[in-house]
């Protein structure tokens, strides 16, 4: 294999974004990822504003909006109560609007787009070990046994398929169980007790029910309907603990009547369901040296807002050219990849302490404030200019009654 000057160690997203956004600025790079090319079902389908923007600067825009569906709006209920509306729309920008775009879709299209620029992939290899050095990372990798295959493998030929090279940069993209930022020896901090979702894709007829999400807000639960097209739609409930196995249709029904009695639209066939832990988590730091890290290597959050994913896109984006600068000598900002950790570290807490957004709505109470600030599909600015539109939308309906 040969040496290159950005390796991404990651085939999800987050990992195919930043090796485009690396070509997109000249950068030599290559992504190697575990797994093999496959549809993926990942919990998260909804694209922020921002990521919107990443996209058309990639050129993949258009080919986005035919695969994915446009939300406008996110109703906010606290249990059948509906308390008030966040308009997209009213964020202004080129793409005032959410997209939903399945995982498996989205990554179809960076792939499509690296393979017409020739960037090269390597699927199913497994990095076994990364060595730091002051002016390259050696990485060490195999190609990934299949299934059962361990027995059958002779160490000639696990031997023969040993592999390292050398590359200035390393993005360490590989989720959750990072062998990136295990390499560094970054810990991951956050006390809270992992949640508990059940992610659910349905068919029903979704007329009128189309274009707006809904968040609700239980006494004990956090849920969110997602409309992915006119036919098709998600739910995703928050239960207290694992159940034994996937929900079912009925599960399905129960649950939308236990919590959202008001949802018209009654489902006529689970096409998936899944459940997983999504606990609160931060690394120490994104990075340091040569190995720096995006997306889940780096943070874990709830499901409903989709800010692992999205925040996980523009962090590839900002690390593309700040490696960039590095590798062609450019001009810019002093110290980026320290700047680069301020930024991420920054925006990730304050998306953690969500008391951060109650003076932003404070007609809502602190406590529902702080429930509903992390399901909105937004970071930053733009979340604080639907937290204050959500709250004059409480005022608004509170004035009325």
């Amino acid at each position: 294999m040969n040496n290159v000057e950005a390796l991404v160690i990651g085939g999800g997203p987050v990992g195919l974004l930043a090796a485009l956004c690396l070509d997109e600025r000249d950068v030599q790079v290559r992504v190697i990822d575990s797994q093999g090319r496959r549809p993926v079902r990942g919990y998260a389908c909804g694209l922020h504003a921002a990521t919107l923007t990443l996209l058309n600067e990639l050129g993949l825009l258009s080919p986005a909006l035919e695969l994915g569906h446009r939300v406008d709006r996110i109703a906010v209920y606290l249990g059948s109560e509906r308390i008030g509306t966040a308009d997209l729309g009213c964020l202004g920008g080129p793409f005032p609007y959410a997209l939903s775009l399945r995982q498996a879709d989205l990554e179809d299209l960076l792939i499509d787009a690296l393979e017409r620029r020739h960037v090269p992939i390597s699927w199913r290899r497994e990095v076994t070990q990364l060595t730091l050095g002051e002016t390259s990372v050696k990485v060490t990798s195999l190609p990934r046994r299949s299934p059962g295959s361990a027995d059958r493998t002779s160490l000639a030929e696990m031997c023969a398929g040993l592999a390292t090279q050398h590359a200035d940069y390393v993005i360490g993209a590989d989720g959750y169980h990072s062998l990136c930022r295990q390499a560094l020896g970054i810990d991951l901090i956050g006390e809270q007790r992992p949640e508990v979702f059940a992610v659910c894709e349905f068919l029903a007829d979704l007329s009128g029910w189309e274009h707006e999400a809904r968040v609700v807000v239980g006494e004990d639960s956090l849920n969110a309907f997602w409309p992915l097209g006119p036919e098709l739609g998600r739910w995703t409930f928050e239960v207290r603990d694992r159940l034994d196995e996937s929900p079912n249709l009925t599960r399905v029904r129960e649950w939308i009547r236990e919590r959202a009695p008001w949802f018209g639209p009654s489902p006529e066939q689970v096409c998936w369901a899944a459940l997983a832990d999504f606990p609160q988590r931060l690394a120490r730091r994104f990075g340091s040296g040569r190995i720096w890290l995006a997306g889940d290597s780096a943070h874990s959050t709830g499901p409903l807002g989709f800010q692992s994913l999205n925040r996980g896109l523009c962090e590839a984006r900002e690390l593309a050219v700040a490696i960039a600068g590095a590798c062609h000598g450019g001009v810019g900002r002093a110290r980026p990849f320290e700047q680069f950790d301020l930024n991420q570290q920054s925006e990730w807490r304050r998306l953690f302490d969500r008391q951060s957004h109650v003076d932003r709505g404070a007609v809502l109470s602190s406590a529902e404030a702080a429930r509903i600030a992390p399901c909105l599909p937004a970071s930053g600015s733009e979340l604080d200019a639907l937290m204050a539109q959500l709250g004059a939308s409480v005022a608004a309906s509170a004035g009325q009654l």
